[in-house]
């Protein structure tokens, strides 16, 4: 379940976010002092094309965050992102992939979904292909991580491909759960 970021779970998600699996895999990659998150969160709480959520998972727990960035409501698309809790269980992405692209598709009304991934992250690239989404563009050498120059992979979903990779996506889930 999704639920909107609030400012009381700040203090729980900064941590997550400093983390050095979640930092190595992000656009932003240094550590965020706290109040850097705070004026952070000021800022997208204002912003009308920013959603944050707190992701919490089947047991209530939260475990995540995902958010719509770039919302262009006479398009209707954006682009998406998300974490884990870096003590988040197995199957936590893909469980939170699903409640981020129902929320995409059914509530917000979106025809198209993208996604910016750093070609060094191979796990959240495999995970977009597992959950439907298609490479739609390669940018060579686009960010620099601070040492080196790497590629960003451009990916995408149409809400008329939700229907089906959401079928897809649930058997996987049902998978994990066995």
């Amino acid at each position: 379940m999704l639920k909107p970021l609030e400012e009381s779970d700040l203090k729980l998600i900064l941590p997550w976010r400093n983390a050095p699996t979640v930092r190595q895999a992000m656009f932003t990659q240094h550590e965020i002092s706290w109040d850097e998150h705070q004026a952070w969160f000021r800022r997208v709480q204002s912003d009308e094309s920013k959603r944050w959520f707190l992701y919490l998972n089947q047991n209530n727990e939260a475990s995540g965050v995902v958010y719509f960035t770039d919302l262009d409501a006479a398009q209707s698309i954006a682009f998406w992102g998300f974490y884990a809790s870096p003590d988040a269980i197995s199957g936590t992405g893909l469980r939170m992939s699903l409640d981020a692209l129902d929320k995409a598709f059914n509530e917000l009304g979106l025809e198209k979904l993208n996604a910016d991934v750093l070609g060094t992250n191979s796990r959240s690239l495999d995970m977009h292909k597992k959950v439907g989404f298609a490479e739609e563009g390669f940018f060579r050498e686009y960010f620099f991580d601070g040492e080196k120059r790497v590629d960003v992979i451009r990916l995408g979903m149409l809400s008329s491909e939700w229907p089906q990779n959401r079928v897809l996506l649930v058997s996987r889930i049902a998978d994990i759960a066995r």
